[in-house]
């Protein structure tokens, strides 16, 4: 393991970013903390070059600004490992996100790998190098760092140049190179990295059994839950926990005694708090039915959709398995309850499955099967077993 320079004078930072653009990659991995606040607290960015490690230290006081220009610059490759956290740090301190993105973890899982692999389990396929992982709970504030920080610290990055150059040739090799790009360009929208309240709804527990205005409460009262621990640099847990802030959503009080009793609710003791969820409350009762979020439509689901789905699961995980894609990079059965949806014209917008690489590499051959222009014959069990697509000519056009 090679030793890494530990920078802390501003004039060597910027000689390093300067070598680095004009060397066009680096590969780079942050520590941070955010256990009590809002914001990351960055203690470390470890980047590699084919060259070197070297590790930048903003507790030294640097000015990172020149680094963070650099990952935003689209003619420089930027390798990273599950990197939406690291660039996350990036967008906040430059209001840019990155622009020629090349994640290592992304690209496994085209090119035969699994999606998704920590990076010791990465390591260990593509490179067949072993990781020791035993740092990540470690107070990466703590000046001096010890020698098994420095290892771990130096361990995240130094084998990326290597298995992006390993990954990148395996994709070009199977032609797959754009699609990766496709994945990767989810790290160029600012979206991606805080998503605005509507699209935060359903995903907390309970949200989906709120009518239309509990959900527009409940939109209201996340912008103010962001708002308070952006200001205080708290985490929003600090404030009120999503439970609370659903049950809140869904009764809808009107008195400082109806919060007042909520359990998993401190905050509740503080009357400007209080105050302020009352008037939230009784300002979204004024909004028109028309600026209510629709609510989650309840599915009864019928047993052959069941089944439909079922046996486009399987045949999507076999069409994966045999042709080396991770299934999961696909988006799971949320993505084919989209595809019927859409081709039982109860959804507009067209699903994921049909656009990009998504709709090449397995959308157009699940219409396919829907539609009966293919089926599926299962054989080889169990030592050699196979599903073959079969293709089915069209009515009236069928070989002599």
């Amino acid at each position: 393991m090679e030793t890494p320079e530990f920078v802390t004078d501003q004039a060597r930072l910027e000689a390093h970013c300067r070598r680095w653009r004009r060397a066009g990659r680096l590969a780079f991995d942050t520590e941070f903390i955010r256990d009590d606040t809002y914001e990351a607290r960055l203690c470390l960015v470890q980047v590699a070059s084919d060259e070197q490690v070297v590790l930048l230290d903003p507790a030294a006081g640097l000015d990172l600004r020149p680094f963070w220009e650099l990952v935003s610059d689209p003619e420089v490759t930027i390798v990273v490992h599950a990197g939406k956290e690291d660039f996350e740090v990036c967008l906040n301190a430059t209001g840019q996100p990155p622009r020629n993105v090349f994640d290592v973890q992304i690209a496994a899982g085209f090119a035969g790998l699994g999606y998704p692999l920590s990076l010791a389990r990465l390591m260990n396929l593509a490179l067949h190098r072993r990781l020791a992982k035993a740092q990540t709970l470690t107070d990466w504030l703590r000046r001096p760092l010890t020698a098994e920080q420095l290892r771990y610290a130096v361990e995240d990055v130094v084998y990326l140049p290597t298995l992006h150059a390993e990954l990148a040739g395996r994709l070009e090799e199977s032609g797959r190179s754009s699609w990766a790009r496709e994945e990767f360009a989810c790290f160029e929208d600012p979206a991606f990295y805080r998503p605005p309240p509507a699209q935060r709804l359903f995903k907390l527990k309970g949200a989906r059994g709120l009518d239309g205005l509990g959900l527009a409460v409940l939109e209201r009262l996340l912008e103010w839950r962001d708002e308070w621990a952006r200001k205080h640099n708290r985490p929003t847990r600090a404030l009120i926990r999503d439970d609370v802030l659903v049950g809140i959503a869904r009764r809808r009080p009107h008195r400082a005694s109806d919060l007042q009793v909520l359990r998993g609710f401190p905050q509740a003791r503080k009357s400007r708090i209080v105050r302020e969820i009352l008037e939230i409350i009784r300002q979204t009762e004024r909004l028109p039915k028309t600026r209510w979020p629709e609510p989650c439509e309840t599915r009864q689901e019928a047993p052959m959709t069941r089944a439909a789905l079922d046996v486009l699961a399987g045949f999507a995980r076999a069409i994966c398995c045999a042709e080396g894609v991770a299934y999961d990079l696909l988006g799971g059965t949320q993505r084919l309850r989209e595809l019927l949806d859409y081709l039982g014209h109860d959804r507009r917008q067209r699903p994921q499955l049909l656009t990009g690489w998504r709709e090449v590499f397995l959308g157009r051959r699940l219409v396919d099967l829907l539609h009966g222009r293919s089926s599926l014959q299962l054989a080889g069990w169990p030592d050699e077993l196979r599903l073959t697509v079969v293709d089915h000519p069209p009515a009236g056009g069928a070989e002599p």
